[in-house]
């Protein structure tokens, strides 16, 4: 094996060649790096120039292809892997081997401990550590443990095939874990989209009819107190002309015009008329605004304590108005804003502690009465 590696080693490196094998007009090979660093110490860098064989100072052509056109030596590749090839199993063998040869008195190692479940020679039993220990011959151990693992190993072929399709289930879950999470995403901003859009819409028109309804009402409501002041205006054109008139000729024409204005006054009778339809109801413009919304979901906090205080609030309003219908504006208005100080009271007391009222569900405990309930309660209460 000496022999043929150093016929396979290139002369320039003295190792093994390292293809690709340039064969000159001389017949000496060489590797091509080797060689490449050949022609920079003689200068020879152009495609048709000329150098000389290092080993026998042959002047070599190059003839217009440069060190590329110089042919390979496939024979030698070809013996060369396979020189490696054997030399690697050699290697192998020998370290095979000495695997098998004890460390300690280098005598092969032909049975086992079964104590300390280690490899041993003949010595190691008669004089060495394990003397006094338990041994078989390792051929019968061999052929035991490699029976076993031949077991082990269908064993863990079965199990590696049920979690492999365990593994793909695992997968196939999360893959649709993730489209189930982008397209619950997705709805989640269309659908909040447009509520958020509707609930605008929805307060730009009650706003807008708020205006419309305060607009009216005052624009009426300022024409009647107009109106009103006619009889304190006829009160001091009388009181006027009756003290101060100039003769009996002015006076009795000044009183013409007033006697008039009295029995207008007296036809157009000017009482005070019933305000109930002036007012605006509150309750009202609240039932349209929250109309398809559950307001109490929005309110995190303890259910049976927000019944009970909305009940109490509810109980408190009809002691202090025992003789008021829940139906009446003022009553109306009344009840619905202590009820929306009740509810912004106990949101605000309870947005801090919102995230530790959850149920087992990660959902938010909140209210079970709907704006409907709501409803209910009160015409309950009347």
């Amino acid at each position: 094996m000496e022999a043929l590696a150093q016929v396979l080693s290139c002369p320039i490196c003295l190792e093994l060649f390292t293809p690709p094998v340039l064969f000159l007009t001389c017949a000496h090979n060489f590797c091509k790096k080797c060689l490449e660093k050949i022609l920079a110490r003689q200068n020879c860098s152009h495609v048709n120039g000329q150098f000389s064989c290092p080993m026998c100072r042959k002047i070599i052509y190059l003839r217009g292809r440069g060190i590329g056109g110089l042919p390979r030596n496939i024979l030698v590749e070809s013996i060369l892997e396979k020189f490696k090839y054997e030399l690697e199993n050699l290697h192998a063998k020998e370290q095979d081997q000495l695997s098998q040869i004890c460390e300690e008195h280098g005598e092969s190692m032909n049975l086992m401990c079964l104590t300390d479940d280690k490899p041993i020679c003949a010595i190691c039993k008669l004089f060495g550590d394990h003397e006094a220990h338990n041994v078989a011959k390792i051929s019968e151990v061999y052929a035991e443990r490699k029976e076993r693992l031949t077991k082990d190993l269908d064993w863990v072929s079965e199990h590696s095939e049920r979690a492999e399709q365990a593994r793909k289930e695992i997968d196939k879950v999360i893959n649709e874990l993730t489209y189930t999470t982008a397209d619950s995403k997705d709805m989640i901003e269309s659908v909040g989209t447009s509520l958020l859009k509707g609930i605008q819409w929805r307060m730009a028109e009650l706003k807008a009819k708020l205006s419309k309804d305060y607009s009216t009402k005052v624009e009426k409501l300022q024409l009647m107190a107009n109106e009103l002041q006619t009889p304190k205006h006829l009160y001091h054109q009388m009181k006027t002309l009756l003290e101060q008139h100039s003769n009996s000729v002015h006076f009795l024409q000044e009183y013409k015009i007033l006697r008039s204005k009295i029995e207008k006054l007296v036809e157009e009778n000017y009482l005070l008329q019933d305000m109930k339809d002036y007012y605006i109801c509150t309750r009202q413009y609240f039932t349209d605004l929250t109309k398809g919304i559950h307001i109490t979901n929005y309110i995190v906090s303890n259910t049976d304590e927000l019944i009970a205080s909305a009940n109490e609030i509810l109980e408190a309003f009809k002691a202090e108005c025992p003789g008021h219908s829940l139906s009446s504006g003022i009553s109306n208005e009344s009840l619905c804003q202590k009820l929306l100080d009740f509810f912004q009271k106990a949101n605000e007391t309870n947005q801090d502690s919102a995230e530790n009222n959850f149920d087992g569900n990660n959902t938010p405990r909140t209210m079970d009465i709907s704006l409907e309930g709501e409803s209910k309660s009160r015409q309950n209460v009347a």
